[in-house]
């Protein structure tokens, strides 16, 4: 035996061990492990009515006594999660997820359920079928978890008669259930009778198994957080999806802060990289917020709260009563719980045995992804009611109740082809990225980026915007009919404006959903393509033309005359009112309409100049530049023959667009 050098923490159990010595409590070897090899790629797990012999049975499968806590021992019934090892003929090692069997501690069963890969539903020789082993494999079916074997325990316990005719009733029990042709095994946790065969089927089942994907962003819900001295916060959960790695940057939802992965152990070994299908405890740095069993640990910018879902329902048959609309619920996914209420989108209930499409309005954040599977349980007094799917984890709004058009919309999502379903998420977020459109549609990346491929190639799709960015065909079209509707509008409120300021396009694409940058790409678009002048902050249809009553234009051909006549002594706005007594505000309105068709220029409180009067100012002040190394007022004033007022007012437009600039009584052109 090694001499034993420093106390080493085993992460997986929140207990110590001594260097190269089994741990008290997983009983494994802790020597450094690195890389990945494959074992520990299932979870197996256990569900079955309290003292059936779950624990018992793990116990003589592992070795390890998952009954870790005082008040566990003292009971003799398992309260929490309890995790082990599982080292089958082959070599191969497994993990173990065994829950607890009462009924007051179904939420602790759904947190360990979640990421089971094979379940050994336990049922006792002696009491057949009870009230938990139903509850449990409705639990499990629910959730979606395919494959298991029933393991009939304490055969030591009963005679081979009543033994065949408890075997019977269970298979009556499981008929139309997904372990309704599963294998069964007696076992003695006892006398040991039965252990290897229930190893040996394990082992033969396995290429069977449905496995965790090892590819795409990491996933690991968090079911148990405890802290240990010179590691501080340890997590430990089942790997959903992907990797974690020693120096990983993480985040723990819901909330989104960060942390850096310290150090990661797979049962009681330092490894540098565990994957999905492994349990694993990882020791977080940097977290500043209290971590809790029911987060979940994932890649930066993979996930995202919400508080609302959209989702199929289903009611179990022999659910104590139907589903209402607005009952209060409480919700179990992954490793969380929260509660919520439902909010059906058809009907006023959903009955025993039915299904129905749903929202679930939550009063907690959570962070799911589209395809997630979730178990509902009654607020108070709490019975399992039912279960279901995530449809869109983001919808964003409450749905209309009872609309046709919502109802069509939720059943493409929930059973459209990839590139249907990416299709509807381009459009309910437009310009979203593939790793966010994989967690709205519930699918690989790979297979998002396929999607999108094949979506830009029918025209279904297109990119938009520098960089570009994906969005729908018919998002865009959405767009452009905005920006002519609200130009429109403008014009409708505004007769006598030509251009119409860049922010009322903006603010009415901002309404359809797009940010700056894609509304920019927009209009940038369709100024390309000549339905759009646009300039700096403010745009206008290149068919614009205003129609004048004979009266406007009488006002419109005096005014341009005397701007044409006297450039540099120009009327101010009372004169020309002046000259159309009664007619004032039609003199304001041909006013405003020659400064927006850019005929009359506005350079200071009540003075006006011609365009061609302010190019032919600048050009003024050019020679004037040019000869003098700068001039005064007083000689532009002089050269083009004018008032010093206009004078100072022309300049002083210069200052302002930057192309002169004062210094004391002289100014330069820049």
């Amino acid at each position: 035996m090694p001499v034993a050098s420093s106390a080493q923490p085993c992460l997986s159990r929140g207990t110590a061990y001594e260097s190269g010595y089994a741990c008290g409590v997983c009983q494994d070897i802790s020597p450094q492990r690195t890389g990945v090899d494959d074992v520990d790629f299932v979870i197996v797990g256990t569900a079955g009515h309290i003292d059936h012999g779950k624990t018992a049975l793990v116990k003589a499968l592992t070795g390890t006594d998952t009954d870790r806590t005082r008040e566990e021992r003292e009971r003799g019934i398992s309260i929490e999660l309890g995790f082990a090892p599982l080292v089958l003929g082959n070599g191969r090692r497994l993990g173990v997820v065994d829950v607890p069997g009462h009924e007051r501690f179904i939420r602790n069963m759904l947190a360990g359920a979640g990421g089971v890969d094979l379940i050994l539903l336990v049922i006792d020789a002696r009491e057949g079928v009870m009230p938990q082993t139903k509850e449990h494999l409705a639990i499990l079916q629910m959730l979606d978890v395919s494959s298991g074997i029933v393991v009939i325990t304490k055969i030591d316990l009963v005679d081979a008669e009543w033994l065949e005719l408890v075997r019977e009733e269970v298979s009556a029990e499981l008929q139309g259930t997904f372990l309704a042709d599963a294998a069964m095994v007696n076992v003695s946790a006892i006398t040991g009778a039965g252990i290897e065969e229930l190893k040996t089927v394990i082992e033969d089942m396995l290429p069977q198994v449905r496995r965790k994907p090892r590819t795409g962003p990491l996933r690991l819900p968090v079911d148990r957080v405890f802290s240990v001295p010179g590691f501080g916060t340890v997590v430990t959960g089942t790997i959903w999806r992907g990797v974690v790695s020693v120096g990983d940057i993480l985040q723990v939802w819901p909330g989104g802060e960060t942390a850096r992965v310290r150090s990661v152990q797979v049962h009681g070994e330092s490894v540098d990289t565990a994957v999905a299908g492994q349990r694993a405890a990882v020791a977080l740095a940097g977290a500043k917020a209290e971590v809790r069993r029911g987060m979940t640990l994932s890649a930066p910018g993979t996930l995202s709260s919400t508080t609302l879902l959209d989702a199929r329902v289903r009611v179990l048959p022999d659910a104590p009563f139907a589903l209402s609309h607005r009952l209060r619920v409480r919700l179990y996914t992954g490793t969380a719980e929260v509660i919520g209420r439902v909010l059906l989108l058809d009907g006023a209930q959903i009955a025993s045995g039915d299904d129905a499409l749903v929202q679930l309005s939550l009063e907690q954040p959570i962070a799911v992804e589209a395809r997630d599977h979730f178990v509902l349980r009654s607020y108070s007094p709490m019975h399992t009611i039912g279960g279901g799917q995530v449809i869109d984890p983001h919808p964003g709004r409450n749905h209309r109740r009872h609309s046709p058009a919502v109802l069509e919309q939720l059943r493409r999502k929930e059973n459209g082809t990839p590139a249907e379903r990416t299709l509807d998420a381009l459009t309910a977020r437009p310009g979203a990225s593939a790793h966010d459109l994989a967690v709205m549609v519930g699918e690989a990346k790979e297979t998002i980026e396929l999607a999108l491929r094949d979506l830009i190639a029918s025209g279904a799709a297109m990119y938009v915007g520098q960089p570009p960015v994906v969005t729908s065909w018919r998002t865009v079209r959405l767009w452009k009919e905005g920006i002519r509707r609200a130009i429109d509008d403008y014009y409708q409120k505004n007769r006598y404006d030509v251009w119409v300021p860049r922010s009322v396009v903006q603010n009415a694409l901002k309404a359809l959903g797009a940010d700056a940058r894609l509304a920019e790409a927009v209009i940038a678009d369709e100024a390309q393509n000549d339905d759009l002048n646009v300039q700096s902050d403010r745009l206008r249809t290149k068919d614009r033309r205003i129609a004048l009553s004979s009266p406007e234009q009488e006002v419109k051909a005096k005014v341009e005359q005397a701007f044409r006549e006297h450039p540099f002594a120009p009327p101010g706005l009372s004169e020309m009112e002046g000259w159309f007594k009664g007619r004032e505000r039609m003199v304001r309105n041909i006013l405003h309409l020659l400064i927006q068709e850019d005929e009359i220029i506005a350079i200071g409180p009540d003075m006006y100049a011609s365009a061609d009067a302010v190019t032919r100012s600048v050009e003024v002040a050019q020679q004037l530049n040019a000869e003098q190394g700068g001039f005064t007022v007083a000689d532009f004033r002089d050269r083009i023959g004018t008032s010093r007022k206009f004078a100072v007012a022309v300049l002083e437009y210069l200052d302002r667009q930057k192309i002169t600039r004062r210094n004391g009584d002289s100014r330069e052109c820049l």
